[in-house]
């Protein structure tokens, strides 16, 4: 009896027994007992914005132009802004009114020029080539990786940042991409862009022009240690990857496109100067073994460049390009 009392005294409260009786259910039953808190009193979670990016790529596009105030570089800047790119105007140099003055390192060599092409290179044209050269060595001492440069003559299409934004993070072997060019020729396709839009290719002869192309810090190098030496116009220069080593690409469709107009650069081919009847004779012994050393330089690299082939269809909007 002494038992039963202790039992009773010490018996557990009714709602304790309530507490473990709710611990024992399961879960979908256990809601039913916790207050329900309407949705507009619940707090907010604070969740954090993904803020947009400023720019689609770290790239600086730099436009070469005679005229800062001309209604077609600030076109083309104002284009390049929309898409989310930094871009600016990096001046040209004036060869119109005679050979420019020389800086640095920059030697002119007429007598390469004359056995090489006959000719003499124009003012105009040696303008243009340091305009070139003296961007690249900007970019160069300014410690940039990479860097697109455009002449203020042309017109980027619609997408062209979205594919600057891909060219930008492929490996340092590619050295520079030409963004359009004047001739067509055979050429390996590398990879596809832009979800199969364009493609990086690796033609095996230049393109022709100099209108818009991106470098990077070892293609400078490259550039600024051989065209130091100023014997042909800057897009020959490009052409003649093969001379040192310039591992050069393209794209296509061309990301660029240059519209009908008058060249303001005279030509070295057009009214060219009379030099010594027997560079005549050296010419072609000149230009056979320039040839020899192109195919072997191919031959060598030949898993880079083949198999190739012409483009079935016309890989720009440019009037002037020669199919």
């Amino acid at each position: 009896m002494a038992l039963e009392k202790r039992r009773r005294n010490h018996s557990v409260p009714s709602w304790s027994l309530a507490a473990a009786k709710a611990e024992r259910l399961p879960l979908r039953s256990r809601h039913r007992f916790a207050p329900k808190i309407p949705l507009r009193t619940r707090p907010a979670l604070n969740r954090r914005q993904q803020k947009t990016p400023l720019f689609i790529a770290h790239t600086p596009c730099w436009v070469i132009t005679m005229y800062p105030e001309g209604e077609t570089v600030n076109r083309l800047l104002g284009t390049l802004k929309s898409q989310r790119l930094r871009a600016s105007q990096v001046a040209g140099v004036e060869g119109r009114s005679g050979i420019p003055k020389l800086e640095d390192d920059e030697v002119l060599c007429n007598a390469i020029t004359r056995w090489r092409h006959l000719c003499e290179l124009k003012s105009s044209e040696i303008g243009c080539y340091l305009a070139h050269l003296r961007a690249i060595r900007q970019a160069y001492q300014a410690g940039l990786h990479r860097v697109c440069i455009l002449e203020d003559d042309v017109q980027v299409e619609g997408d062209f940042a979205r594919v600057l934004a891909e060219l930008e993070r492929l490996p340092p072997e590619v050295e520079m991409i030409r963004l359009m060019g004047l001739k067509v020729r055979k050429r390996k396709i590398i990879r596809s862009l832009n979800d199969g839009v364009h493609k990086l290719v690796r033609p095996e002869r230049g393109w022709c022009g100099a209108q818009g192309y991106l470098i990077n810090r070892c293609g400078m190098e490259k550039v600024l240690r051989y065209a130091r030496r100023i014997f042909e116009p800057i897009d020959k220069v490009f052409d003649h990857f093969w001379q040192f080593d310039l591992k050069l690409y393209g794209i296509e469709p061309h990301l660029l496109w240059e519209a009908e107009h008058i060249s303001s650069i005279e030509k070295s081919n057009v009214h060219k100067a009379k030099v010594a009847r027997w560079l005549y004779w050296l010419h072609p012994f000149g230009k056979l073994w320039r040839s020899i050393e192109r195919h072997s330089y191919l031959y060598r690299f030949k898993g880079d460049f083949y198999p190739a082939e012409k483009p079935k269809k016309r890989p720009g909007r440019t009037a002037r390009m020669k199919l």
